[in-house]
């Protein structure tokens, strides 16, 4: 019981370090004028793409890596509820959250700044639930029958 609690908390630490990383990373690399269009806080099709694909790969990873530490296929799922259950309630918070406010970018903004005034689509807040559940499972089932061996 204690390794599946251990794998569950384990996994989603890595996972959210991660996903942090890699898109704090993406932030720098890309550059402010690729992140949002043009003079807003709205995101680019570029970064909703990025997103997207990074957010499947991250939960993936998590995935995995619950099921190599837990050995157990009940505990993944749980794992995925968890994820799913998480990002379904920062979409519900992100849903309510006025993104009336001014939209309008000047020049340079810190990534705090960014990520304060950040504007997405709507129908981006609720795929990310069903991503991150989804990819939970994949990476899981991914460990289960052995499609990725670990290097040696």
């Amino acid at each position: 019981m204690l390794k599946n609690i251990v794998a569950i908390i384990v996994s989603y630490i890595a996972m959210f370090v991660l996903l942090m990383a890699i898109f704090t990373g993406l932030y720098f690399a890309l550059g402010v004028e690729r992140v949002f269009q043009p003079d807003s806080y709205e995101v680019s099709m570029l970064w909703i793409m990025l997103m997207l694909v990074i957010a499947l790969l991250g939960t993936m990873f998590a995935g995995y890596l619950c099921a190599a530490i837990s050995k157990s296929w009940r505990t993944c799922q749980v794992f995925a509820l968890i994820v799913f259950l998480l990002a379904l309630w920062h979409c519900f918070s992100a849903v309510r959250r006025d993104s009336e406010g001014p939209n309008v970018r000047a020049g340079d903004v810190t990534y705090l700044e960014a990520m304060g005034h950040v504007v997405t689509p709507m129908w981006l807040h609720f795929a990310n639930p069903v991503i991150a559940g989804v990819g939970v499972l994949l990476g899981a089932r991914m460990k289960r029958r052995g499609l990725v061996s670990p290097a040696v």
